[in-house]
């Protein structure tokens, strides 16, 4: 206790010593006033070192160099606003003074004022002061402004004054992806990823662009290395398990959506692949389950239902329910007419059922598949060239189930 109070004791003197110094300035000459402002700055003691600078400036006032320290100095101490108002001064006085633009523009940066900082980096750029950091600079203004086409501009400009930025490539990927050029999205970040493969930012982007691009294997790469890194986001998990879904590896896909609901129970996306995986992986009771919810918990919007309603016909088939089976595939059949490999799921069921109206029911459904298929001509998948083999054994079958019972 007693070394704690003699500890305080000493903090407590010093800091008077330096109040008694800090306000008896008047014996000081302009140059000692500068010797202990640049003293206390190179020792990062900002707040004294700007109490000498300022002390100068008030004997001084156009003292340029006093002036522009001590704008350093407002600015390491996030007073941005004061930094600006010396620097505008400055600006004034030395037009020319390209370090002096410079500072100007990044503190109207950091005061979130990208308008104005951009029009003083475009007046940096004319006086043939393109460099790395203008060109970047100018084009982040832009991307803050939401003029992306001319972020890009500049981006491409920096990323080919130094080919080495990680950041330009990042940024250029990242506006390529908003525009929905995937490949130009995924050539910037694979750019990068090669220059550093470490740097998580472009990892997790090049993982995005390859999910778009439906190259599963590739993105979940990406996303193994986040979760490595100890990026266990729920939107990382999500996307890893929605990659193993995708590539039909269930049960690597099951833990990591499980994952993702315990962190962000309200993710419906992430519920529709754990549901999915489930209902693939013969857990149809738990993806009904799923289902079901996710239709009462909102109100969502027809594709959705479809791709729903959908998967519900799946499961309640796995679990021999033919009936509520075939009820979810027409519900899904309502809301995206166009799948027409519907009416052959729903012929399945139906036939299941082994009542006469229903074997009446499912050789109609699949006529109407068959007919369907017709205007694809040659065109089909190989998934549709087998359905329709099976349509027509299907369509012998019922007709001889019928004939026998009559």
């Amino acid at each position: 206790m007693r070394k704690f109070l003699i500890i305080l004791l000493l903090l407590s003197l010093q800091g008077f010593a330096y109040s008694q110094e800090a306000t008896d300035t008047t014996d000081y000459n302009p140059e000692k006033l500068m010797l202990l402002g640049d003293e206390y700055r190179n020792q990062f003691e900002y707040s004294k070192a700007l109490f000498y600078y300022n002390s100068l400036l008030k004997t001084d006032s156009l003292n340029l160099k006093a002036m522009e320290y001590a704008s350093d100095m407002y600015s390491l101490l996030g007073e941005f606003g004061s930094s600006v108002k010396l620097l505008r001064k400055l600006n004034s006085i030395d037009t020319a003074n390209i370090r002096i633009i410079n500072k100007l523009a990044l503190s109207l940066q950091s005061q979130q004022q990208p308008r104005e900082a951009a029009n003083i980096y475009r007046r940096l750029i004319k006086l043939s002061n393109a460099n790395f950091n203008t060109t970047k600079n100018l084009a982040d203004c832009y991307w803050l402004l939401g003029k992306r086409d001319s972020a890009e501009v500049y981006y491409k400009v920096a990323d080919f004054i130094n080919g080495k930025s990680l950041i330009t490539k990042l940024n250029l990927s990242q506006i390529a992806y908003l525009n929905k050029d995937f490949s130009s999205s995924r050539i910037y970040a694979s750019r990068g990823v090669d220059l550093d493969s470490t740097y998580v930012p472009l990892r997790k982007q090049l993982g995005m662009v390859l999910y778009r691009m439906e190259e599963y294997k590739q993105a979940l790469n990406n996303f193994n290395f986040l979760i490595e890194k100890g990026d266990s986001s729920a939107n990382i998990l999500k996307y890893a398990g929605a990659c193993n879904f995708f590539m039909g590896e269930f049960k690597s896909s099951i833990p990591l959506l499980r994952a993702t609901l315990e962190l962000d129970s309200t993710d419906t996306e992430a519920m529709f692949y754990l549901g999915s995986s489930l209902s693939y992986n013969g857990e149809a009771e738990e993806a009904s389950n799923i289902f079901n919810y996710l239709i009462t918990l909102l109100q969502p919007d027809p594709d959705l239902l479809y791709k729903i309603y959908n998967q519900l016909g799946i499961a309640y088939s796995s679990l021999d329910k033919n009936r509520e089976s075939y009820n979810h595939f027409a519900e899904a059949f309502k809301y995206n007419p166009t799948d027409i490999k519907l009416l052959f799921q729903m012929a399945m069921v139906k036939g299941g059922e082994k009542e006469k109206g229903s074997m009446e029911m499912a050789k109609k459904l699949l006529e109407q598949y068959l007919e369907a298929l017709k205007p694809k001509g040659s065109n089909l998948n190989p998934e549709e060239i087998i359905l329709r083999e099976r349509a027509k054994i299907y369509i012998e079958q019922i007709n001889e189930d019928l004939f026998m019972s009559e």
